[in-house]
């Protein structure tokens, strides 16, 4: 079982490649996930953990009425989706195919890092980047700055959610 989790992953730059390779041109959303890098995967796990998490207190805690209501639709659909997978797969990967479309069908000349952990495909004036992660593994990391981008808002919402569950917690002991 554990080794089945660790095929899904590139073990080599070139295998990373053909991974984003082939999930771009099948357009598939959940195979561009397994294509990603490790901080990358990890950051769209925490933004939807983080969703689920602030659903979960919204529901719970909050007063019903429109903030409620409000911060109950923010969050909903990620909670609903179940895996940081499925939400990048719904939010961010259409577009991050369509990118990378045109880019995938060249043969890329490889430039590695003298350190190991980062290899450059050269696409014709084009660069894609990946990156070998703690865990051993390759993965794109083009997507990068966006994924830490969603995991400091989506923290930073959950931080948010909890202050305003004890202020209402606060506001009820007050009655």
């Amino acid at each position: 079982m554990a080794l089945s989790g660790c095929r899904r992953h590139a073990h080599d730059p070139e295998g990373a490649w053909s991974k984003l390779q082939a999930a771009v041109t099948k357009g598939d959303g959940q195979a561009l996930f397994e294509a990603l890098d490790q901080r990358t995967r990890w950051a769209w796990m925490t933004v939807q953990k983080s969703h689920r998490e602030a659903y979960d207190i919204v529901l719970s805690t909050y007063p019903q009425g429109d903030l409620r209501t409000r911060a109950q639709q923010r969050f909903e659909r990620a909670a609903e989706l179940g895996s940081g997978r499925d939400l990048f797969a719904e939010e961010a990967a259409p577009a991050l195919i369509e990118t990378l479309k045109p880019l995938v069908q060249a043969t890329p000349t490889w430039t590695k890092a003298a350190d190991g952990l980062g290899a450059d495909a050269q696409l014709g004036g084009k660069v894609l980047s990946f990156r070998r992660g703690e865990d051993g593994t390759w993965g794109y990391v083009g997507a990068w700055a966006d994924a830490e981008e969603r995991e400091k808002r989506a923290l930073g919402d959950v931080d948010a959610v909890r202050a305003n569950a004890a202020d209402f917690e606060r506001a009820a002991g007050r009655r």
